[in-house]
């Protein structure tokens, strides 16, 4: 099967909006963040939301089709193992590394995220239970902090957790998808509008969304939010008839996610921006998918390079970000300069690392939930993948 360069470009192309949604998130009135500018931004906060509520929706229902279409060719068995290798995996290395960083910062920007929500932190002489006048720097920090819950965080990488737990969840519907015969005959247009007032009533009725703490333990409402699109992902691999259907409702698709995430901006935390959060998030996704068959790119070296490097590029950003953002957010300059910026020199540094530190070596590969050698081809199956990368 020749492997489906659109939906290839949608993961590199969601992957570095979440990088961008992680620079505009400094500069947001919203507290739920690792490090604040003392001056938040309405037009980060308004940016910052339309990319959280449409992106990681859309990584859930590539994530679907990619399982179906992976176990096609796999036992259930296989498919899980393959799974554990390429999220827990990178899940467990990124919350010692990455996530240790991450805390670091956050700490002393005298910020605490954690299962308890966001508090103001102790100091770290506190934390590690030593005298208050003792310095304490990282590597005072790391890795005794290893032992301490409370100084562990998931932070980004809570959607690998999430991605195998729902797939673990949903094998059973994903296998019988995938024993079926694709059907191609194409939907009426009418039922690919329907589920968008049932998930904004969701969200509404079960309280989702808001606040965003993806913690699992008191998260269940968006990991069921987060499980429906990761079905339906698995329902367009079984049936192509949706995609045709999304291929020609796109542009109708677009406007309609325009006009219901001014909702989101005008009703702001409530139960009506809760239901229109829900009509954002479906309008977003039949569009994305939508657009991405219109716009298929051609096989190339880049694309395949580049696909490649999602995964790990997505693990290792968020560190980066952080202490780049650290020095540029309080620079003499405007917030979309400061914002593009950080984003910009995130992505560099991530590439960077992703090329000379985790690409060339088969244990950094394996590491970061990699196939052991780098990509030769540009062509390759579907999507023996998790939604990020191969």
């Amino acid at each position: 099967m020749t492997r489906r360069t659109d939906l290839d470009a949608l993961r590199i192309v969601l992957c570095a909006a979440v990088i961008l949604l992680h620079a505009f998130m400094i500069f947001s009135a919203d507290p739920y963040y690792h490090i604040k500018s003392a001056q938040p931004s309405p037009f980060a906060g308004i940016t910052a939301e339309f990319l959280r509520v449409t992106a990681m929706v859309t990584f859930f229902t590539i994530a679907g089709y990619a399982a179906v279409t992976s176990l096609r060719r796999r036992s259930p068995l296989q498919f899980m193992r393959e799974r554990a290798l390429r999220l827990l995996v990178p899940l467990v290395v990124g919350i010692w590394t990455s996530g240790t960083i991450i805390k670091y910062v956050e700490m002393m920007h005298g910020r605490d995220l954690g299962l308890h929500g966001l508090r103001k932190a102790r100091t770290l002489q506190a934390m590690l239970d030593v005298e208050p006048d003792v310095p304490l720097g990282f590597f005072d920090f790391f890795p005794r902090n290893l032992g301490i819950l409370n100084l562990l965080t998931w932070s980004h990488l809570w959607f690998l957790a999430y991605l195998f737990l729902i797939s673990l969840m949903l094998l059973p519907l994903l296998l019988w998808l995938a024993r079926r015969a694709p059907n191609a005959a194409r939907l009426s247009a009418a039922v690919l509008y329907l589920p968008a007032l049932p998930l904004g009533l969701y969200v509404a009725a079960s309280h989702a969304y808001w606040p965003y703490l993806p913690n699992l333990i008191g998260d269940w409402a968006n990991f069921i939010y987060f499980a429906m699109y990761m079905a339906f992902g698995a329902a367009i691999a079984a049936w192509p008839g949706i995609e045709a259907q999304m291929r020609a409702q796109a542009p109708r698709f677009a406007v309609l996610m325009a006009l219901a995430f001014a909702g989101v901006a005008y009703f702001g935390v409530s139960t009506a921006g809760r239901v229109f959060v829900g009509l954002t998030a479906w309008f977003a996704v039949c569009a994305a998918l939508g657009f991405a068959t219109r716009y298929k790119p051609s096989a190339s070296a880049a694309l395949t390079y580049l696909t490649e490097a999602t995964l790990p590029v997505y693990i290792i950003h968020h560190a980066a970000l952080l202490l780049i953002g650290l020095e540029v957010m309080n620079l003499p300059l405007p917030v979309w300069g400061k914002v593009a910026m950080i984003w910009l020199a995130t992505i560099a540094v991530s590439l960077a690392m992703y090329h000379w530190l985790i690409r060339p070596w088969r244990p950094m590969r394996w590491l970061a939930g990699m196939s052991h050698a780098p990509a030769i081809s540009v062509e390759d199956s579907a999507a023996a993948a998790p939604a990020l990368s191969r």
